[in-house]
């Protein structure tokens, strides 16, 4: 099964949505679109999940789609699933900026997910994620921790 999150962001991501449309994907595929107002004929799309139907449907899924932030990303790093993530683009006034592409590019360029700008790199991810190998994210927030530590003494 595939899951897909648009996150919550409050500009539309329907570009995404198009590019799946036009596809022709075998398998389940729920998509959950945050504000994003979109009807399809294939794919059953709900606005917004409970965070236990959220983390039900991410445990299942064997892929993730995703937007650029860094919430679903680390939410499926987690679960040790496979992430695509397409990235909100300024341009088509999905986002306010382009961090998203910063924010996707660093985790692809680590090996942790497949980072996808247009709806070629998408199709062809989608079609090869099966045989597609990442690394494990390891979670570490011991350096936040240290930062941290040494401000609150330093007051």
């Amino acid at each position: 099964m595939i899951f897909v999150t648009l996150g919550t962001h409050e500009l539309e991501f329907t570009r995404l949505l198009e590019y799946l449309e036009k596809m022709e994907i075998k398998e389940e595929v729920i998509i959950q679109c945050g504000n994003t107002k979109y009807n399809s004929k294939k794919y059953k799309i709900i606005p917004f999940l409970s965070q236990n139907e959220f983390s039900d449907i991410m445990e299942k899924c064997d892929l993730l789609i995703c937007h650029g932030g860094v919430g679903s990303i680390l939410s499926a790093l987690k679960q040790n699933k496979k992430v695509i993530a397409v990235p909100r683009l300024s341009k088509y006034n999905e986002h306010n900026d382009d961090h998203q592409i910063e924010i996707c590019d660093k985790f692809d360029r680590k090996g942790y997910i497949k980072s996808c700008l247009n709806y070629e790199e998408l199709e062809f991810a989608i079609k090869n994620y099966k045989n597609m190998e990442f690394k494990r994210y390891k979670f570490d927030n011991s350096q936040i921790l240290n930062f941290i530590d040494q401000y609150i003494k330093n007051i």
